[in-house]
């Protein structure tokens, strides 16, 4: 897979390596603000990294614990709203500090009622002079209890007027930057998952929140078109995370089934355990080149992103989540220990089926961008 990089993204995978093999020794007790400020110490993480070596860094992180791919997808995909959308002011307010790992970021759009329909979102905001009021209540916020900003939605429009509607209104659905720590905003407890777990999700419940408007990003009403676009990046890293727990599975289950031995032979010998080997193999190639095809559009082809980038992480977290318990399979009872490797890997992998939309709603995306451009 090497040909398909410059000679600069191979480089770059080889300080990660490096990195990795340094500095973190074990999957337990990694704390994630601290693994951002080294790898950005260390230059891995800079201000002029493309998305494509941002993407390579997560799948290389992800394959030594899938679970961190969640954090990274996270703070990635706020720096590049902010960049994106964001004014002069809050660019030189907050960019330079989310690269550096100062302050982390949580990006806050679900709510009880809005999950795949953003347009459902209630959490409300009422303007005061140059001042924003927020009242809401958001759940699986990403990076929730270890954040110093919430990057937040919320509907501007009347809500008896939205609620009279017979469907919603997107028009009055703003994005704006709110803390993490002050009485009006209370983050609960991690929300205890399935997979995924190192990295934190909260409900978030916001009262009386008085917000400046020049925390606003975009105009009034911009809400959905960010959010579609961050979490159109978001998928991509969706994708490499999965990328980077196949990587991982694939190598454990070729030890394992080597140094595996029944019946007077390793289970490698055997048929059954060689096709899993072998679909692996093919899988894992066909899915790191589908991420970064999508990859590539961002940076080069911004009109095939959305479809791409939908393909990728359908594609790429499906053939995850299908290895994943085909590694279960292989280790048999080594791979029910409840904190293996590949334990770890088949939980999460099921998460990433989920978030990020889910795939159902991928293939939705997919079908779409393909018929519309044929009508």
């Amino acid at each position: 897979m090497q040909v398909l990089l410059e000679n600069k993204n191979i480089d770059f995978k080889n300080q990660i390596e490096d990195f990795i093999s340094r500095n973190l020794k074990t999957t337990k007790d990694i704390n994630l603000k601290l693994l951002w400020q080294n790898l950005f110490k260390e230059g891995i993480i800079s201000r002029e990294n493309s998305f494509f070596q941002n993407v390579l860094l997560t799948e290389a992180l992800c394959k030594f614990k899938p679970g961190i791919g969640l954090f990274l997808l996270t703070q990635f995909a706020c720096i590049e709203t902010i960049r994106e959308f964001a004014s002069e002011n809050l660019m030189e307010k907050y960019l330079n500090k989310l690269i550096s790992g100062e302050i982390i970021s949580c990006f806050s759009i679900t709510e009880p009622n809005a999950g795949s329909d953003v347009s459902m979102i209630e959490t409300f905001a009422k303007k005061e002079g140059n001042k924003w009021i927020l009242n809401g209540h958001k759940i699986w916020a990403s990076n929730g209890s270890i954040s110093d900003i919430i990057i937040t939605f919320a509907q501007t429009k009347s809500v008896k007027a939205i609620h009279e509607l017979p469907q919603r209104d997107k028009s009055g659905i703003t994005c704006l930057i709110i803390p993490s720590k002050c009485k009006e905003v209370e983050i609960l407890k991690d929300t205890p998952k399935l997979g995924v777990e190192i990295t934190p999700s909260n409900e978030i419940l916001i009262k009386n929140l008085m917000v400046d408007e020049q925390f606003q990003i975009g105009n009034i009403g911009d809400g959905i078109k960010i959010a579609l676009g961050t979490i159109s990046l978001g998928r991509i890293f969706c994708a490499a995370q999965a990328v980077g727990l196949l990587s991982g599975i694939l190598e454990e289950s070729v030890k394992h089934s080597t140094k595996r031995n029944q019946f007077g032979k390793s289970i490698s010998d055997y048929q059954a355990i060689k096709w899993y080997i072998a679909d692996m193999t093919k899988d894992l190639d066909g899915a790191r080149l589908l991420l970064y095809k999508a990859a590539w559009a961002k940076e080069n082809h911004p009109e095939e992103l959305n479809k791409l980038s939908s393909m990728a992480k359908y594609f790429c977290t499906s053939t995850a989540q299908k290895h994943s318990s085909n590694a279960v399979q292989i280790f048999g009872g080594a791979g029910l220990i409840k904190d293996s490797y590949v334990a770890c890997a088949y939980r999460d992998s099921k998460v990433l089926e989920i978030y990020e939309g889910t795939n159902e709603i991928q293939r939705l995306v997919i079908a779409r961008e393909i018929l519309q451009n044929h009508s």
